[in-house]
């Protein structure tokens, strides 16, 4: 097995067991821990019969079932103390943020839409143009970055602040159509909306799992080529900005996420 695929199997395995033990309480338990088991398996026989090339490409999928999977253990989020911090925290730091004139706007909300391809790419990167340890590399880094994110939210479960405030679009939206203002930023932050709304649950990851990922895959990809790195780090960079400022994640969900960015790639910069 590569390292990637053995971290997969422990994080999938450490799910379902956490899910059987605290099945009291939990929606649709025995579904979270028969997906769990159904994850180790696969990814224990795709390792055994994948060619390598199916194996390097398929931890973008062991991502995204990450990302799903702990949402099968929360129903309907609530206030709660864990909230509560969040949004005491976040109006704490938020007063030392500066606003964004109107250009930043644009650049963040369409920062924050690449936050889906800023992994693929980053991967073609490292494949095309590193070897394969680079990969072993990368995917321990992303993986580990994302799955230290995830995993915590049937124990920590949130609303992001967008829901919160009352409204599904972000600030840039409602502020733009509230003042008849709209511009780039407006239609991005609508496109934003519509996407988060398909292809998430709805849900908010402490820390963020999109900056973790992103500044994971940035890093290991400038070990490979150090200028596409460092433009993708500065899409990292955006991504976390408009994560704060279009009320997509609170900003310690952000600063955490850089900081297990980074870990994850000192961490498992050597194995």
């Amino acid at each position: 097995m590569f390292p990637f695929e053995r971290l997969a199997v422990v994080y999938f395995a450490l799910f379902g067991a956490g899910a059987l033990l605290t099945m009291p309480g939990r929606p649709r338990p025995w579904r979270a821990i028969l997906c769990a088991g159904a994850s180790v398996v696969g990814v224990i026989a795709i390792a055994s019969m994948g060619s390598i090339t199916v194996r390097a490409w398929l931890p973008h999928g062991y991502l995204v079932v990450g990302y799903w999977l702990p949402a099968l253990l929360v129903g309907t989020v609530s206030s709660s103390a864990f909230e509560a911090w969040l949004v005491r925290t976040d109006a704490r730091i938020r007063q030392h943020l500066l606003p964004l004139p109107r250009w930043a706007t644009d650049v963040a909300e369409l920062s924050y839409l690449m936050c889906y391809p800023a992994v693929p790419a980053a991967f073609i990167l490292v494949w095309t143009r590193g070897n394969l340890v680079d990969v072993e590399r990368f995917w321990v880094s992303v993986l580990a970055a994302g799955f230290a994110c995830y995993g915590n939210l049937p124990w920590l479960p949130s609303r992001p602040p967008r829901l919160l405030e009352g409204s599904g679009v972000s600030n840039y939206a409602r502020g733009a159509h509230d003042t008849g203002t709209e511009h780039a930023s407006h239609a991005l932050a609508v496109i934003n909306t519509a996407v988060l709304t398909r292809v998430s649950h709805q849900l908010n990851t402490f820390p963020s799992g999109h900056v973790a990922v992103a500044v994971a895959a940035a890093l290991s990809a400038m070990t490979v080529w150090w200028p596409a790195g460092l433009a993708l780090a500065v899409v990292a960079v955006g991504i976390a900005v408009g994560a704060v400022a279009g009320r997509y994640h609170y900003a310690v969900d952000v600063l955490l996420g850089v900081v297990v960015g980074l870990g994850a790639v000192v961490l498992f910069a050597v194995f």
